[in-house]
C-alpha cells in the first residue's frame, strides 16, 4: 500500500450532531468475511475525472506499475493511452490502460468481488482529500460509484482513512479535526454511510484508521489524539477497525511499531495488523504465524476485539525503485495459500487481502498480464508467469475465493495449494502441445460452404497474437443472398463443456481485408442452439454472429481481442466449436487468422 505523506490545510472544528444511529445488531459484515483493499486512484487523459482532466501528468499513479492489467475485458471506450507513453504491446496495439473513477471500471471490480467471493472492500482514503480539492473531488465520485456498485451486487463497503501525514503534513496538524471533518461532510452529510451496502458491523457503521502506532509515515505519534480519534467515532455509533503495524502487540522482533499505544489498541473493536513485506516465502509465512498472528489472536480475544490479519499474494517495487525486481515472489501462488492455510490452522476466519487493485506494488489480486506478450513490449513488467508457473489473469482471484472458503469453513483444510493454475473448458494458442484444430468443413451442419470457394482454415506460422502460430481461415467469397462457410475446428460431442454463469470467452482476431471481419467463432450447444443466436454480445456491446463483422470497427491487419461474458447460456453444453464466415452479398477474399482462444470457468 502507498502509505505517502500527503500536505494539507488546516482543519475546522466538528458539530457532535454527526452521530449515526446504528442499525440493527444482525448486520455483521466483517467479521467471519474476506474483506479487500481498494485503492482506485488510477486516472488517465480524457477518462472525464477530475484528476484525469489535470494537464499536469495526465492522470497520476500509472507510472509505477509494477504489474500490468489484464484489459481485455474493457471495451474500447473504457481504454485510454496510458499517461507515460509507454511503447506497443508485442502485437503491435498501443498499450492501454483502464481509469478507477469510471461505472464501467468499478462494476467490473465489483462484479470480480463477487464473483469470487470477497464480501467487503475498503476503500483507502488518504490526506489529499483534505488538502487538494480536485483530489477530494475524484475520490468522492469514485467512492459514490463504489456504493452505486455495490447496492446492485451484494458487496459491502467501509471508508479506511490512512493517517500518513498526520504528524505535520499530509492530514495537517490538527488531523483528528480533518479526517473528523471530511467524514461528516462526506460520509455522513451525503448519505454515503447510510447506504444499505456500507459495511456494518453489529448495526454499527465501519470506519478503519490505518497507522496508529507506526514509527513511520509522518504519522502521529501522540497516543492521546489517536484515542480521541476512536473515541469520536464511536460517539458517532461507528464500529472501529485499528489499522496497526507489524509488531504492534510486541510480537516478532519487528522495529516499526511505536511503544505505549497499548489504550489505543485495546480501545479499537478490532485490530487489522499490516503483514506486506514481512516474510517472504510460506515458510516465513509459517514462522510468522507463529510468532505475530497466534499471540495477537488470543489478546485480542482476551480484550473482546475482533482480529483481522492481513493475506498478501507477494510484493515487488521495481518500477519504484529500481532496485529489486519480483522482489518476494508470489510462488505461483504458494506464498498466499500458506497465509490462508495458518488461518485456517489458528481458527481465524476474517482476514483482509492487501490488496484488490495496487498494481503499482505488485500485491493486486485484481486480473492481471499472464505473460509480457500483454505488457509494453519496451519495459519491464511483472506478469504472473514470473515463477516459472504459467496462471490464469484470475488466478489469484480463485485463489482468494478459495482460500475465503477455506477459513470459512466452506472447504477442507488443506495445506497443498489446490487452485488449478488455469480453470479451462478450452484454452489454445495453437503452438506445439496444445488442442489444435481439424479445419475441416462441418458436414453435420452444412454439406458445403454456401457459394463460397477455396475455403481453408489451417494453423499457420505466418502470423500469431502470441508464440510462433495461429489460426489461418480464407476463401473466396462468390456473391447470392446467402454467403458462408463453416470449419469445425473443435469437436466434443463424446466429452461436452458445460458452461457455467461465470463462463469467459476469449479470442485473438487478425482480418486481412473488409470481408475478413465477417468471421469468427461460432459454438454449437448439445441443444442445437448456437452462440451466434444468443443474447451473448461482446466487450463492446456487438453481436457474437458473425455475419455482424464484428460491428464492421474491428481495424484490419491488426489484432483485435474478442471478450464475452457467456452467463446467458448457463448450462448449456459446447458440442463443436467453429470459426465461420458469414456475409450475405459478399464478393472477393476474405482472410485473416484467430488466435488465443479461451473459454473458461
Amino acid at each position: 500500500m502507498n502509505r505517502s505523506p500527503w500536505k494539507i490545510r488546516a482543519a475546522c472544528a466538528i458539530l457532535a450532531s454527526a452521530a449515526l444511529a446504528p442499525l440493527p445488531a444482525s448486520a455483521q459484515d466483517i467479521v467471519g468475511k474476506v474483506v479487500a483493499g481498494y485503492q482506485g486512484w488510477f486516472s488517465a487523459k480524457g477518462d472525464g475525472s477530475p484528476v484525469g482532466s489535470l494537464t499536469k501528468r495526465e492522470g497520476n499513479y500509472h507510472g509505477n506499475f509494477e504489474c500490468y492489467p489484464d484489459m481485455r475485458e474493457f471495451p474500447a471506450s473504457e481504454q485510454f493511452p496510458n499517461p507515460n507513453k509507454w511503447g506497443a504491446l508485442s502485437n503491435g496495439n498501443p498499450s492501454l490502460i483502464f481509469a478507477s473513477d469510471r461505472d464501467f471500471t468499478i462494476k467490473r471490480h465489483v462484479g470480480w468481488m463477487k464473483q469470487y467471493g470477497i464480501d467487503a472492500a475498503a476503500i483507502q482514503r488518504f490526506g489529499d482529500v483534505y488538502s487538494d480539492a480536485t483530489y477530494k473531488d475524484q475520490k468522492n465520485e469514485l467512492t459514490t460509484r463504489m456504493m452505486r456498485a455495490c447496492e446492485n451486487s451484494g458487496v459491502k463497503f467501509y471508508i479506511e482513512y490512512d493517517a500518513s501525514g498526520s504528524g505535520g503534513g499530509g492530514w495537517g496538524p490538527n488531523w483528528v479535526a480533518s479526517i473528523q471533518k471530511d467524514w461528516t461532510d462526506f460520509a455522513v452529510n451525503q448519505k454515503i454511510a447510510k447506504s444499505p451496502a456500507y459495511a456494518r458491523e453489529g448495526g454499527k457503521p465501519v470506519v478503519e484508521l490505518w497507522g496508529m502506532g507506526l514509527n513511520d509515515n509522518g504519522i502521529s505519534k501522540d497516543p492521546q489524539q489517536w484515542l480521541a480519534l476512536i473515541q469520536w467515532f464511536k460517539d458517532q455509533g461507528c464500529y472501529v477497525i485499528g489499522g496497526v503495524p507489524t509488531g504492534w502487540h510486541g510480537q516478532g522482533g519487528f522495529k516499526d511499531a511505536l511503544t505505549g499505544f497499548e489504550a489505543v489498541y485495546a480501545a479499537s473493536n478490532a485490530i487489522n495488523p499490516w503483514a506486506v513485506g514481512r516474510f517472504a516465502n510460506a515458510e516465513g509465512a509459517d514462522r510468522f504465524a507463529e510468532s505475530n498472528l497466534k499471540p495477537e489472536a488470543a489478546w485480542c480475544k482476551q480484550h473482546g476485539i475482533d482480529y483481522i490479519p492481513c493475506v498478501y499474494p507477494g510484493t515487488s517495487f521495481f518500477n519504484s525503485n529500481g532496485r529489486t525486481k519480483n522482489i518476494i515472489p508470489r510462488a505461483g501462488g504458494k506464498l498466499m495459500w500458506a497465509q490462508f492455510a495458518n488461518l485456517r490452522s489458528l481458527g481465524i476466519k476474517t482476514c483482509f487481502v492487501s490488496m484488490f487493485d495496487e498494481y503499482n506494488e505488485a500485491t493486486q489480486i485484481a486480473k492481471a498480464a499472464e505473460d509480457p506478450s500483454s505488457t509494453p513490449a519496451d519495459k519491464w513488467f511483472l506478469t504472473l508467469d514470473a515463477d516459472g508457473v504459467s496462471l490464469s489473469s484470475d488466478f489469484y482471484l480463485r485463489l482468494t475465493h478459495d482460500g475465503g472458503n477455506m477459513i470459512k469453513g466452506r472447504a477442507p483444510y488443506s495445506r497443498t495449494l489446490p487452485t488449478k493454475p488455469w480453470n479451462d473448458l478450452l484454452a489454445t494458442s495453437f503452438e506445439s502441445g496444445q488442442p489444435g484444430a481439424s479445419g475441416a468443413p462441418d458436414a453435420a451442419y452444412n454439406k458445403s460452404p454456401k457459394n463460397v470457394s477455396r475455403a481453408i482454415c489451417a494453423v499457420t506460422t505466418d502470423k500469431a497474437q502470441s508464440g510462433s502460430q495461429s489460426l489461418r481461415y480464407s476463401g473466396m467469397a462468390k456473391g447470392g443472398a446467402a454467403v458462408y462457410s463453416y470449419a469445425k475446428v473443435f469437436d466434443f460431442t463424446t466429452h461436452p463443456k458445460t458452461i457455467t454463469s461465470n463462463t469467459p470467452l476469449y479470442y485473438w482476431i487478425y482480418p486481412g481485408q473488409d470481408n475478413g471481419r465477417y468471421a469468427g467463432l461460432e459454438i454449437l450447444f448439445t441443444d442445437g442452439s448456437k452462440l451466434s443466436t444468443s443474447h451473448c454480445v461482446d466487450q463492446n456491446g456487438k453481436p457474437l454472429r458473425p455475419s455482424a463483422g464484428h460491428g464492421g470497427a474491428i481495424p484490419l491487419n491488426a489484432w483485435s481481442v474478442v471478450t464475452s461474458r457467456l452467463g446467458a447460456m448457463a448450462g448449456k453444453k459446447i458440442s463443436k466449436v467453429w470459426v465461420a464466415f458469414d456475409r450475405p452479398g459478399a464478393k472477393g477474399e476474405y482472410s485473416g487468422y484467430i488466435d488465443d482462444i479461451r473459454i473458461s470457468n
